[in-house]
């Protein structure tokens, strides 16, 4: 399995492309951007899909335009499905992002596993920076969103923001193994144990 990450626009959103014989992801393509549409356009043949931790507008901004041009269907967690439309909750109003409303294809449940092709997704619900937000587990990675960095952690001010609801989380990811590394939403990437032992906050 090979994966890429290409920092996204202004806020250098990490977007994660993955790849393997018979599967291409893209998680969170916040910006529209040609070398992930050429990313899934080469890999046409494959099964594919665009994975979305949580609805922040620079973690779904290019998604829509990513479907369209490409025929690969959206995947969010169900709860955080109907913020995608929500200029208020997905921080658009406030931030002046213009990203016409939109609609996932699939909705995602706490602790369900998906295939796509030969990689198999398990997806957790992990609320607090938004309400459904979730996080992905692949193989030997957590793809966290926004919901854990390397020796911090997620907003909470924004809308449907959570504190509490956060520390949930992130300690329910603590207990998913220390070896697990973590590629988040932004910044570079870390472990369940460097950040159970550094991570100040939770």
């Amino acid at each position: 399995m090979e994966i890429k990450c290409l920092p996204l626009g202004e806020i250098q959103t990490n977007c994660y492309l993955i790849s393997t014989e018979k599967s291409a992801l893209v998680i969170d393509p916040g910006f529209v951007s040609k070398a992930v549409e050429d990313f899934l356009k080469h890999n046409r043949n494959k099964d594919r899909m665009i994975l979305l931790t949580h609805c922040h507008f620079d973690h779904i901004g290019g998604a829509a335009t990513l479907r369209e041009n490409t025929d690969t269907k959206i995947a969010i967690g169900e709860i955080e499905n109907p913020a995608l439309s929500d200029e208020t909750v997905n921080l658009c109003n406030l931030f002046g992002a213009h990203i016409k409303p939109f609609s996932a294809d699939i909705t995602l449940k706490d602790n369900e596993v998906i295939t796509v092709g030969d990689i198999s997704i398990k997806v957790l619900h992990t609320p607090g920076h938004t309400a459904g937000g979730v996080s992905y587990i692949i193989e030997n990675y957590l793809f966290s969103g926004d919901t854990l960095f390397l020796e911090s952690i997620g907003r909470t001010d924004f809308p449907q923001g959570s504190f509490s609801a956060l520390s949930a989380s992130v300690k329910r990811l603590y207990e998913l193994g220390d070896n697990l590394t973590v590629l988040a939403g932004h910044g570079p990437q870390t472990t369940i144990l460097h950040e159970k032992t550094n991570n100040p906050y939770v």
